[in-house]
């Protein structure tokens, strides 16, 4: 791979410029600058690091309602650029005291071998014995502190979107930590608006439309390089100036709800719908008071892995619920523009790459398996234990839970 390198000529002899040069020319250049980045440090173990699409699958032990935790990580292991973030971190050798989901990742990605060469058909995958993920335990423990059963018996079902959602920001906040930068207290959780007069600007839109803007107080991590985009939310009242807000997002929440909504195209374009705000209060000098006001959402910035979490559960004072409502999902996705601030500016096509469904009726009981996408184009039904190749047809079924797309 070749590097870009910055230096100033008259600080170098020639003979060292020379061999930088022949370095370049054979991809094999190493940094020798004054300066070293996080970029070029990246770079350099790039090089070193296995790719994601030669782990050899394996099935992960149930010891006891831990199908929640087995599918999510199956399922994250479809996406090649967090296991090529697992490979760096399993060879900087991650202290477990103070970065437990960090270390855990490491330790997990470690205990996937390399596939042995053989001459397998095209849609045959070779699969590894079946482990136990024991190191996943100190996680669990945080997810559910009141809890006390260890990883070899945990005693209730949990949610998969919740366990997901809970170890990114984990791993959100413990990358920060080891790049010694705090993200407050609970990482993407905590980011607020500012309301100071000066963190406030106005931005042109479309059609030359003005808005007043708040963006929130964020600071981007490694995760968030992979799967964090950016939501632009719109607020328009009479007799005031639009404002809007730009946050940061790792999944996207859609409502599956409503009677229209029978597609994931339907519920992203729920999602993006304009909706009324009722007694939304004005900030306009002689003019506040209570009005009627219409929000807007649009993803302003795309993410390389974007997921989408398929609003099956409710919890409320009559206890949960699980709609089986039947949605369909595509291989191939396409953003509509409408979705989009600047649709121009990016790629708009995903393709799927892991599916997590929730078996059963209620959400407290049933069983969670994973559908990952081998490097071959063969998918994997991933069931605990068990790894099974299966149609894409048996991919493409209608009570998906949590759906992981991969920008093309």
């Amino acid at each position: 791979m070749v590097q870009q390198i910055h230096y100033k000529a008259q600080a170098f002899k020639s003979s060292i410029v020379k061999a930088w040069r022949m370095e370049i020319m054979t991809g094999l250049a190493i940094i020798q600058s004054v300066h070293v980045g996080k970029e070029d440090v990246q770079k350099a173990t790039d090089d070193s690091v296995p790719a994601v699409k030669n782990l050899l699958p394996r099935g992960l032990i149930n010891s006891g309602n831990l199908c929640f935790l087995n599918a999510t990580l199956q399922a994250l292991l479809s996406c090649s650029p967090f296991v090529q973030l697992l490979q760096e971190l399993r060879i900087r050798d991650i202290p477990k005291a103070g970065f437990p989901t960090l270390a855990a990742f490491a330790e997990f990605v470690s205990d996937f071998d390399m596939p042995p060469s053989s001459n397998l058909k095209k849609d045959a995958v070779e699969t590894g014995q079946p482990f136990h993920p024991a190191m996943f335990e100190a996680v669990l423990n945080n997810f559910n502190p009141d809890v006390s059963n260890s990883i070899s018996g945990w005693p209730r079902q949990e949610d998969a979107q919740e366990f997901l959602s809970f170890i990114m920001d984990q791993m959100h906040n413990e990358l920060l930590k080891l790049e010694g930068q705090s993200s407050g207290i609970n990482g993407f959780k905590t980011s607020v608006v500012s309301s100071a007069e000066e963190d406030e600007w106005e931005t042109v839109g479309p059609k030359n439309k003005s808005a007043v803007t708040r963006t929130q107080s964020f600071i981007p991590s490694e995760l968030n390089d992979i799967f964090g985009g950016q939501l632009r939310s719109v607020v328009k009242a009479r007799g005031n100036k639009a404002s809007a807000t730009v946050q940061p997002f790792l999944l996207l929440h859609l409502d599956i709800y409503p009677e229209a909504v029978c597609t994931i195209d339907d519920a992203l374009h729920l999602f993006s719908a304009p909706e009324n705000l009722e007694g939304y209060r004005t900030s306009a000098i002689g003019k506040g008071g209570v009005v009627t006001a219409r929000k807007s959402v649009q993803i302003q910035t795309l993410s390389k892995i974007m997921i989408l979490h398929l609003m099956r559960f409710s919890y409320g004072s009559q206890g949960s619920a699980k709609l089986l409502k039947p949605v369909q999902f595509p291989l191939d996705l396409l953003l509509s523009r409408e979705l989009l601030v600047s649709p121009s500016s990016e790629s708009r096509k995903y393709e799927l790459v892991a599916t997590v469904t929730h078996h059963g009726r209620e959400p407290s009981k049933g069983h969670y398996t994973a559908d990952v996408r081998h490097s071959n184009g063969q998918w994997l039904r991933f069931d605990d234990a068990s790894v099974t190749a299966i149609a894409t047809s048996k991919v493409l079924h209608d009570q998906a839970y949590v759906l992981f797309y991969e920008q093309v």
